[in-house]
């Protein structure tokens, strides 16, 4: 399940990565996201470790909301003559974004299901 879940990050990046490169005026005016934390490992993990991977997660979440934002505004506030294909582009990246961070929220909550069993 982890590698499966590690592949899925992996490939929502990737996804995230190819987007910007395709949509470079993007690049421009929304800052871009930056590469998703590493979530601790809850069958070795520290109660330190989980807060500060719940910490990490958070503000790694908030980072592509701001993005996800950022890029909608661009496409609301984009000049008359902006090529469809491009607003399209854009409006993958914001919910390439969004999709992310469902991705790591999903990998933290496992880990943190491992690290509570072990608690037990």
């Amino acid at each position: 399940m982890r590698d499966v879940l590690r592949g899925t990050m992996v490939a929502a990046q990737v996804f995230l990565l190819l987007g910007f490169i395709v949509s470079g005026t993007a690049l421009a005016e929304c800052k871009l996201p930056p590469k998703a934390p590493q979530m601790p490992q809850g069958a070795t993990a520290s109660d330190e470790d989980m807060k500060h991977g719940r910490e990490m997660l958070q503000t790694y979440v908030n980072t592509l909301q701001d993005y996800q934002k950022c890029i909608e505004a661009q496409i609301k506030n984009a000049p008359p003559d902006t090529k469809p294909e491009v607003k399209q582009q854009w409006a993958a990246n914001a919910d390439a974004a969004i999709d992310a961070a469902h991705t790591i929220a999903d990998v933290y909550s496992i880990q943190l299901r491992a690290f509570k069993a072990r608690q037990e």
